[in-house]
């Protein structure tokens, strides 16, 4: 380049109509620029009778202490014609020759630095210059109320207009938010962070630790029913036994929660008669897959989340049964449990971002309960209590890192089922059971945010239908089950089991 070198976004020259607008330059850190007297234009208008550079654009880019040794003109002259120009600064802090004739001065992705100074410029003239006052920080940015960074520095020439004070909202990355003020003196401007807080769309990421939790609990939920089919009173020996279980719910989270889902288990077992009783187990390989939808809302924008759940895992049940119809079961099962979500959360500028999570999970329950002849049928009236353990993770989402605490769940389940004409091969039977959930908390951080506490605590109640086919001379039993639930789980599901006996 010259010693007067010159680059245009647009040039128009000689013409009546003349037109240099709607252009952007593009400039990388330092752009390699030695020569100070490098003139930069995003729109140049020579001659003319009607001459027009507008909306035109000069953005810098990917720089951290970088130095433009070029003079940055938003476009070549002022008034009517020349208007909209604006400069970006996307990622980018440092020094430049000058710049002059912007109309506006945007600051992105800005990395922050408690008394750094964003832009330096050692002439020009940024009078009548407009500072954005929407002002995102780059990703991972640690913002703390009280700090301040420079963000115009004018060594000489004139500053930013008095008019340009004020307070400003920001936001770092996605978990991060706040208000800051901006304060001009001659020849710079100043943002002071007055308060930072934690970005409310966070929230979400939460709420999706309990769907994980919530469905991981349905899988205990068919552990325990699937003993009752394994020990049906009449069948002994060598079994083998599956389920398939279907289900559309809605828990009371701080924004509710729509999950659907499979879930199968299949596995095999024995029945043996003892000295006043009979003792059945089962070993098994449990499996389910999940989806559910969120809304959450940025910036005054409303936007959809798409979140899946899958399960993986095995286990034992056992339960010991009286002649007197007096019963005791229990189950244990462990796995692993994969959560992951896209578009989530977003950032200032508009990208979404997703996460994928891995947790290890084990449970167990026990449960006690009474068989009860009442003419042709039967009375089963029981407890049960449930506990389950899921691991916490950590993961990054646009440059901010979220951590999930353990999540624990207890659960006391107190419910009655009649069977009736449970002499004959098929048999109807209903129920109805109150649950308890004592725990269920998500713990989360956010950043350098701890987000409010979530929970699935509160009560259950569901109401059954189902019928039961199983006869003395045929290896085959099956069961079919569906359930309506209310209160802080609302929804239905479906269950169909069988069991084969060698």
């Amino acid at each position: 380049m010259g010693s007067n070198s010159k680059i245009y976004g647009g040039y128009a020259s000689s013409s009546i109509n003349a037109a240099a607008s709607e252009n952007t330059i593009h400039i990388y850190g330092d752009f390699g620029i030695e020569k100070k007297t490098v003139q930069i234009y995003g729109g140049y208008v020579d001659g003319g009778e009607s001459e027009k550079a507008m909306n035109n654009q000069i953005i810098l880019h990917d720089g951290t202490d970088a130095n433009v040794y070029a003079k940055l003109y938003g476009s070549n002259g002022t008034g009517e014609g020349y208007i909209g120009n604006m400069l970006v600064l996307d990622d980018w802090s440092g020094s430049v020759n000058s710049v002059q004739n912007f109309d506006a001065l945007f600051f992105r992705n800005v990395h922050w630095q408690n008394g750094g100074t964003i832009l330096t410029a050692n002439g020009g003239s940024l009078e009548g210059t407009t500072i954005d006052k929407s002002i995102t920080f780059a990703n991972g940015s640690v913002i703390q109320a009280g700090e301040s960074m420079t963000l115009v520095q004018m060594n000489s020439g004139t500053g930013v207009d008095e008019s340009q004070e004020g307070q400003t909202h920001f936001t770092a990355g996605v978990t991060t938010e706040g208000i800051g003020m901006i304060d001009t003196a001659e020849n710079d401007a100043t943002l002071t962070i007055k308060s930072v807080s934690r970005s409310g769309q966070t929230d979400l990421v939460g709420e999706s630790r309990l769907a994980g939790a919530a469905f991981v609990n349905q899988g205990a939920d068919i552990a325990a029913d699937s003993l009752w089919l394994l020990d049906d009173g009449y069948h002994f020996g060598t079994q083998t036994f599956g389920a398939v279980y279907g289900n559309r719910s809605t828990y009371d989270v701080a924004s509710d929660i729509k999950i659907n889902g499979w879930s199968e288990i299949a596995g095999f077992g024995s029945i043996h008669k003892t000295d006043g009783g009979r003792l059945a187990w089962g070993v098994f390989y449990e499996n389910g897959t999940g989806n559910y939808r969120t809304w959450n809302e940025f910036n005054n924008e409303m936007f959809r989340g798409d979140g899946s759940l899958l399960y993986n895992g095995g286990g034992a049940a056992i339960r010991y049964t009286k002649d007197s119809g007096l019963y005791y079961e229990a189950s244990l099962r462990a796995g692993t449990l994969s959560s992951s979500m896209s578009n989530v959360v977003k950032d200032g500028e508009g990208n979404s971002y997703g996460f994928d999570s891995d947790s290890t999970y084990w449970g167990a329950h026990v449960g006690v309960g009474k068989l009860i002849r009442s003419g042709d049928g039967q009375w089963n009236v029981y407890g049960k209590y449930f506990h389950t353990d899921i691991e916490g993770d950590s993961f990054e989402m646009g440059g901010d890192w979220f951590r999930f605490d353990d999540v624990t769940s207890d659960r006391l389940r107190l419910g009655a089922r009649y069977t009736a004409d449970t002499d004959k091969a098929w048999s109807l039977y209903y129920g109805a059971a109150w649950e308890y959930e004592f725990s269920g908390d998500s713990h989360m951080k956010a950043g350098q945010f701890d987000a409010p506490e979530q929970s699935l605590e509160g009560s259950t109640v569901f109401g059954e239908i189902g019928t039961v086919w199983g006869r003395k001379d045929s290896s085959w039993s099956m069961d079919v089950n569906l359930r309506g639930y209310a209160g802080e789980r609302e929804g239905f599901s479906g269950m169909v089991q069988l069991a084969y006996a060698f």
